[in-house]
């Protein structure tokens, strides 16, 4: 719940570096409860447990889409805020470079479920 309120928070603050923060903090917390799930194999054999596990593949498979399309949006933007005669237009109404959403490869790396358990 700490992390869904904190992507709340910087959505509505437009944060895009705190709602990437939130994000990998979401995903570290599903990732261990992945890595709980390996420890009983009952519960992976569970069926709402594996409808639960696909929904949450899907809903990461759309955030990676939406992440790519807001890199390649910002991208469009800060190129075209410098080509004439679009520069024009910007710089007197205050347009600026934006930054892209960037992740670290430990905060893209899957869960080491071996380095969880010790085994």
């Amino acid at each position: 719940t700490e992390a869904r309120a904190r992507v709340a928070q910087a959505r509505e603050a437009r944060d895009v570096a705190a709602l990437g923060a939130a994000e990998n903090l979401l995903r570290g917390g599903l990732g261990q409860l992945f890595a709980v799930a390996e420890a009983y194999p009952e519960l992976r054999a569970n069926e709402h447990f594996m409808q639960l596990q696909s929904r949450i593949t899907a809903l990461e498979n759309a955030i990676a889409d939406r992440r790519e399309w807001y890199n390649e949006a910002v991208n469009v933007h800060n190129v075209r805020i410098e080509q004439f005669p679009d520069l024009l237009i910007a710089r007197p109404l205050g347009y600026a470079e934006q930054p892209l959403l960037q992740f670290s490869v430990a905060e893209k790396a899957d869960v080491d479920l071996k380095a969880l358990f010790g085994s």
